[in-house]
């Protein structure tokens, strides 16, 4: 993967925007509900530059990171949590994977997205239309999968989460996806709160809880990059008494390489080989949809990748 840099962007600057993106887990209420909350402000921006997303765009794909993000926290050994939509709005849908480690990565169907005219509200259930949302859950050596399903219900990813947990899983859970962007379009800020109700829980406790989320500002903007987590859960959070345990970074990341290109190439046929290398163009790029890194491969790097020369 070949991140794009941001302008203005030390190294210094780097390194320390990167450790403030966090994911903590948490329980409140006296262990009835359990927490995530994620500071992912560096993940969003480098997403933004990456895919080169616009603000509608910026703001469908981060709230998908922030939410299989959340989700993926709750993979208890190495895995991998791959979140799908499939709609027929004009955004067609949109893939994202977080695996246990924290690093997210993925793309939207349409980018951008194809608009008659610009919307006068940033509301994104005018994007999707009716559709489907599915979470599939890869554990262990990624062999094993299991695959939940939901229409989408609104067109708002935190709720449609929501809706998948009732219906799928019959749990009661609470998102709030929260992306925030300069007027010059830039991401500035990203944050993501999860709550669910733990087995035998008093049905009225996450509601309450809920009640309380309601009364926080723009998640974003108060859950900030610079904010201490400790101020934020004692400030929102207080009346029901949340006990901090762990964290773990979150990150835009992707596996790809330019090795990896080249492995599917050299699988290619022979008789495809022969028609890149006689018809071309070159350079050949081929690009990764989960990062959008391109990798360029010149005439004589695939002739001898193919071994035609």
């Amino acid at each position: 993967m070949i991140k794009k840099p941001i302008p203005g962007d030390t190294k210094k600057s780097m390194l320390k925007a990167r450790s403030r993106d966090r994911r903590y887990h948490f329980v409140m209420a006296g262990g009835a509900v359990r927490g995530v909350l994620i500071q992912g402000s560096r993940m969003l921006r480098e997403m933004q530059l990456n895919h080169n997303l616009g603000v509608l765009e910026s703001i469908v794909l981060g709230q998908a990171y922030l939410g299989t993000a959340l989700i993926a926290s709750g993979l208890k050994e190495d895995g991998l949590i791959q979140f799908k939509v499939e709609c027929g709005g004009p955004l067609k849908g949109l893939s994202v994977e977080a695996d246990s480690h924290g690093t997210v990565r993925g793309f939207l169907m349409e980018n951008p997205i194809p608009l008659e005219r610009v919307p006068e509200t940033l509301d994104t259930s005018l994007l999707f239309g009716p559709g489907f949302l599915s979470v599939t859950r890869y554990t262990g050596d990624l062999n094993k999968a299991f695959t939940g399903q939901v229409e989408l219900r609104s067109g708002r990813l935190a709720e449609d989460l929501a809706a998948y947990y009732e219906e799928s899983e019959q749990i009661h859970t609470v998102f709030n996806l929260s992306v925030h962007l300069e007027t010059t379009g830039e991401v500035s800020g990203g944050a993501a709160l999860f709550l669910q109700a733990m087995p035998g829980a008093d049905e009225h406790v996450l509601d309450m809880v809920q009640d309380a989320i309601l009364e926080i500002p723009s998640l974003s903007r108060t859950f900030t990059a610079e904010m201490d987590v400790h101020e934020f859960l004692d400030t929102y959070l207080a009346d029901f008494q949340p006990d901090l345990l762990a964290d773990k970074r979150v990150e835009f990341m992707c596996g790809c390489s330019k090795s990896r290109f080249e492995k599917f190439l050299a699988n290619l046929s022979p008789a495809e080989q022969k028609e890149i290398v006689d018809n071309g163009p070159f350079p050949v790029i081929t690009t990764c949809h989960n990062c959008n890194t391109s990798y360029d491969f010149s005439r004589n790097e695939l002739e001898s990748l193919f071994k035609l020369g």
